[in-house]
């Protein structure tokens, strides 16, 4: 068994020495194997991936045809192995394809995700391979806890591909794949392009009520266009402020149509035909695999594990939501009837909103920001990891990013040892796709001994010449949260890098990152790093009000969001998706049905919930998952409330412990036990936004 595991490692590592010209393929000269990314060309990565493919094909032919009688060491470690090669070149290639998206980049991308489509059906769907794993699934009692739980995510990946099928529906599925593959990346592709088509160009009467910074950086934005204005990008760092502060309505209408209507246009650009063709995939893949629907066949690994488990938590918080947003509705639209307005429309919600909350609170967006500048919260997040689990971060300029702005960290343990690196990759630019996210480059192995080296990705507007970037409260939640799955990737320690990190149920994986958003509003946070442009910390009086404020307006916060969510489920509960489905209309109709406002409507609709669709399953039917993990994580934050408080190290210990350090190499729900003691209810969560 140790004979074999060392050849793999030498097989494994013999090609990457072999083609020094591709420094995909060589070692990397750059500490603890970053990847050179200055010196990667694209015919770098289509050439690695080749390479790549070829080596862990080998493998798995090898595994496939060998006539050692099947255990785990010869088996399932030996496809963790064969999987290597590919893990390397795709997580750092597809770092790039994500954030610095080029024509070039994007071909590639479109090339390459069918390809590894079928790759993976040649694996998952190959009877032989099937067999072995059957084998040793049948002894897995036998074998230490890790082990185990790799047979069972690797026989359960098999059977959840189509392993068991027949040879006809296993090609069928085979195809489906490949086919979904694409068209996520279409769907991808169409809504970075459209989000660059959908920039709007202002004058400066319309960006009246605007603050300074916001209008300098438009104004630059447009000149690095060769335009005369100011250039509003529709991202949401971007849009949720201006639909916030600026007071001419028709530019608010103007700004948010563009946003709203991204992918939902009568161009090139609109996703519906992917869409619907997905969705069609989705079910027939299904029905293939004996599942009602491609909701029931997404949750079964998940911990909720059915579909109506998922929608009774999310009623569960949805009906007091829809009560709360219909009080704040009647408040807002009181102030707006004193401009002549008789009903509120959806650029019309966050502008009412600001005025009730300065009215209430005492405060409003713009004195907010004025505190609330990135250098000072990228350190108040190391800070704060730092008390709580005592990392340690030197930012490293001899190490390259993969994109101009992105800065890269060495993470230390207190003791000196180092544990990962850390990309951070702030600011928006037209090559990048929507929205904030985390990514691993190189999962936490123990397999190879290699250590985990991630990055977050952000959306934020940079400041104005010289200026920092000033950040909304959502956007510092969102860089402590992004933050959040990074520490699930550094602080991973497994064997086996398919069980390492972030690789855990959907509804799992947000827990460590929705709960690293409380520290944001911590008083001592707030008074340490929050400070203005002349250095003067926050006054207590706003960090105060600040911390009241937590639960305003959280009846349309909460209502977007779990409406984004159960349209989610329901659409993909269908079991009739017709060519002439239009996700417009049943969006449209769930809302209804449900009661949502008008004026409040989805966080991500259809046409651009790429969430949904850049993936071929991503998220689907799992967007869920936040209200699932948030009840998670407002339960694991009253443990910090219950102990010491919320610097209290012990229970950060034991989340470290027992949650990110575990990542998959146990059911997350085991996890959660032995961190809590008992799973959670909806009390907290409702607690925590203020809805009981």
């Amino acid at each position: 068994m140790r004979r074999l595991a060392a050849a793999g490692l030498m097989a494994l590592a013999a090609p990457l020495a072999a083609a020094p010209a591709n420094p995909l393929l060589a070692p990397s000269p750059l500490p603890y194997g970053a990847p050179p990314w200055p010196a990667i060309t694209v015919e770098h990565y289509r050439h690695a991936f080749e390479v790549a493919l070829g080596q862990s094909r080998a493998a798995m032919k090898a595994i496939a045809q060998s006539r050692q009688p099947p255990n785990f060491s010869n088996t399932v470690e030996a496809l963790e192995l064969a999987t290597l090669p590919l893990r390397r070149v795709a997580g750092v290639f597809f770092t790039v394809a994500a954030a610095d998206g080029r024509p070039e980049i994007q071909t590639l991308e479109a090339d390459i995700q069918p390809v590894l489509a079928r790759f993976r059906a040649e694996v998952y769907l190959d009877p032989r391979l099937w067999a072995r794993v059957r084998a040793v699934w049948d002894v897995r009692a036998t074998l230490p806890p890790e082990q185990r739980r790799l047979v069972e995510v690797t026989y359960r990946e098999f059977r959840r591909a189509g392993a068991d099928l027949g040879p006809a529906e296993r090609a069928r599925i085979a195809a489906i794949d490949e086919r979904l593959s694409a068209l996520a990346v279409a769907f991808g592709q169409k809504l970075v392009a459209d989000q660059k088509a959908n920039e709007v160009l202002l004058t400066e009467a319309e960006m009246a009520g605007v603050p300074a910074e916001a209008r300098a950086a438009a104004r630059r934005a447009a000149a690095e266009r060769g335009l005369d204005g100011f250039l509003v990008v529709p991202t949401r760092s971007e849009v949720e402020p201006f639909l916030t502060l600026a007071t001419d309505r028709r530019a608010r209408e103007k700004v948010w149509r563009a946003f709203d209507s991204r992918g939902d246009q009568a161009n090139a650009q609109n996703t519906r035909p992917e869409i619907v063709e997905m969705l069609r995939l989705r079910q027939e893949k299904a029905q293939l695999l004996g599942k009602p629907s491609f909701a029931h066949h997404a949750l079964e690994p998940a911990m909720a594990r059915t579909p109506e488990a998922a929608m009774q938590l999310m009623m569960q918080v949805m009906t007091p939501a829809l009560v709360r947003a219909r009080a704040e509705e009647a408040e807002l639209l009181a102030l707006a009837r004193a401009d002549g307005l008789d009903r509120l429309e959806p650029w019309d919600w966050r502008f009412y909103a600001e005025k009730v909350r300065r009215q209430r609170f005492a405060f409003d967006e713009e004195r907010l920001k004025s505190y609330l500048a990135l250098p000072n919260l990228e350190r108040a997040l190391f800070s704060t990891v730092g008390r709580l689990w005592g990392l340690r971060f030197a930012e490293r300029p001899d190490i390259p990013g993969y994109a101009p702005g992105v800065r890269v960290f060495e993470v230390r343990e207190a003791d000196g040892r180092h544990l990962g690196l850390f990309y951070a990759d702030w600011f928006t630019r037209p090559t990048k796709r929507p929205g904030a996210w985390m990514n691993e480059i190189r999962e936490q192995n123990g397999l190879m001994g290699l250590s985990p080296i991630v990055a977050n990705n952000c959306n934020y507007t940079p400041g104005a010449e010289g200026r920092p970037a000033l950040l909304s409260l959502d956007d510092a939640e969102t860089l402590f949260h992004e933050f959040g799955h990074a520490l699930h990737g550094l602080m991973s320690n497994t064997r086996y890098p398919s069980l390492s990190g972030t690789n855990v149920p959907r509804d799992f994986v947000e827990l460590p990152s929705q709960l690293l958003e409380h520290w944001v509003t911590e008083p001592e946070v707030l008074a340490t790093y929050a400070r203005n442009a002349a250095g003067e910390p926050m006054p207590a009086d706003l960090v105060h009000k600040v911390r009241a404020a937590r639960t305003f307006n959280q009846g349309f916060l909460t209502v977007q969001q779990l409406a984004s969510a159960i349209v989610d489920l329901e659409l993909h509960l269908k079991a009739d998706i017709g060519p002439d489905f239009d996700p417009g209309a049943f969006e449209r109709a769930v809302l209804e049905r449900l009661g949502v406002p008008a004026a409040v409507g989805m966080r991500h609709r259809l046409a651009h919930f790429a969430h949904l669709f850049s993936d071929p399953e991503g998220y689907a039917a799992g967007y869920y998952a936040y209200t699932w993990a948030e009840a998670l994580e407002a339960d694991a934050h009253r443990a910090f409330l219950e102990g010491r408080g919320p610097w209290d190290t012990d229970v950060a210990a034991r989340f470290r412990r027992e949650i990110l350090r575990v990542g998959n190499a146990r059911e997350p729900a085991e996890s959660y036990l032995a961190f809590r003691g008992r799973m959670p209810t909806a009390d907290a969560l409702l607690a925590n936004r203020g809805l009981k």
